[in-house]
């Protein structure tokens, strides 16, 4: 066993040597190093460089990096983690790598600065802040979008892609985000619930490449603010090794809010940047947003299914690059209860997910208007495995093995619950 930075542990390491056109690849799993237990979405990438990827759910990563950079070093973060560090140059050719990320020591706040401060006016700072923190002019992101369909443990649908997301602060256009498919693909296991036809985001991707470049989310929009009362925790934490306040939020106390929000922001301490918002629908405004938000989500179902949204998830993650922020990864979770005559209720999810690999500055005019993707649905049907090799060079994300198990049905007399006509 190697030890690197008193941190990252590699267990049976490997860099799968090279590949394509002058790059290398490494893939591992990523751990907590006091539980073992897998650190899902933790970014992995190279110092100093505008790009990486992400742990998928099970902490599991693919890397690939041109070998021109096999002297830095690999970076893997994750909140509430200190950063591991990743010699490059030291690794050898064999399997795959375990990288055990050390739990910050979250320190204390002061007690007579967790008193004197107004949760609500700091995150008022963190929201007047965002056109000091993020781009002012155009810039473009290359990413992986994943859209799941499933129930209980088995994956129904699978569509993923590669996008280029162009944004353009400041500047007057009808389409200030635009989102271009550059390669995709989906699998579909067949024969799906009757239930479940139809069930699916007309455009996941739209939502989950959105992010807070041309202003602040809706929900905390000038007197939008005003709905949501914040409580400042008494211990900072961490992410990417730099120190932020964590806010926990809900609705006023008696106060009916549209579309109510529960969860938690982090604050980077230093330039007052939203690194994080994390939050889950109230069950009331679950219901409030069946009829309206997620109303195009819905109207497509056929049959005569009873259906209640469970559970709405949404989080979005930053990170900072000389001195400006960008979206690491923003994910949509959809958890619905479909109630059909004589069976069983069935609990449905919609996750999706998309992860920056790569961020750049742009001319304006990364991608055209005729470009713009406007659905997932149509997506090239694949057969078989999910197969990484399919990606090149592109980074993603890769799935999990509920995901990767897109196979026939198994004979009718051997279906079980989650297996439904």
């Amino acid at each position: 066993m190697k030890r690197f930075s008193g941190v990252l542990y590699l267990l049976v390491v490997g860099i799968q040597g090279s590949f394509g056109q002058g790059y290398q690849q490494v893939k591992g799993q990523v751990v907590d190093q006091s539980t073992g237990k897998p650190v899902e979405f933790a970014c992995v990438s190279v110092s100093g460089k505008a790009w990486g990827t992400l742990a998928n759910r099970e902490g599991r990563f693919l890397l690939n990096y041109p070998k021109i950079d096999s002297q830095k070093e690999g970076i893997i973060s994750a909140v509430g983690y200190q950063n591991a560090k990743l010699v490059l140059r030291n690794l050898k050719p064999i399997d795959s790598i375990v990288v055990s990320l050390e739990p910050v020591l979250r320190a204390d706040l002061a007690v007579s600065f967790r008193r004197q401060t107004d949760g609500r006016l700091l995150v008022f700072s963190a929201l007047k802040a965002i056109h000091a923190n993020f781009q002012a002019t155009p810039t473009v992101l290359t990413g992986f979008y994943r859209e799941t369909l499933s129930t209980d443990t088995v994956c129904w649908t699978v569509r993923e892609a590669i996008l280029k997301v162009e944004k353009l602060p400041k500047i007057q256009t009808e389409l200030p985000e635009k989102v271009k498919l550059v390669k995709g693909r989906q699998y579909v296991r067949n024969p799906l619930p009757k239930a479940l036809e139809g069930y699916a985001f007309p455009n996941g991707a739209a939502i989950v490449t959105r992010s807070m470049d041309l202003g602040p989310p809706e929900y905390w929009d000038g007197d939008n603010l005003n709905d949501y009362e914040f409580r400042l925790d008494s211990v900072l934490t961490a992410s990417d090794n730099r120190p932020a306040y964590r806010l926990a939020f809900a609705p006023v106390a008696g106060r009916r809010v549209r579309a109510a929000r529960k969860g938690e922001v982090l604050i980077d301490t230093a330039s007052r940047a939203i690194v994080r918002i994390a939050y889950e629908f109230t069950p009331e405004a679950a219901g409030e947003v069946l009829k309206t938000n997620l109303k195009a989500v819905f109207e497509n179902l056929t049959g005569r299914s009873k259906k209640e949204v469970k559970r709405i998830y949404s989080h979005s993650h930053y990170r900072q690059l000389n001195g400006k922020w960008f979206l690491q990864d923003s994910r949509l979770v959809l958890e619905t209860q479909f109630s059909v005559a004589a069976n069983t209720p069935m609990m449905a999810v919609i996750a999706l997910h998309f992860g920056t690999g790569e961020y750049a500055r742009s001319n304006g005019q990364a991608v055209q208007e005729t470009e713009v993707l406007t659905t997932t649905e149509n997506l090239p049907k694949q057969t078989g495995k999910l197969d990484d090799r399919f990606w090149g060079n592109f980074n993603t994300i890769l799935p999990t093995e509920a995901e990767r198990l897109i196979l026939p049905l198994p004979p009718k007399g051997e279906r079980t619950r989650n297996h439904p006509e």
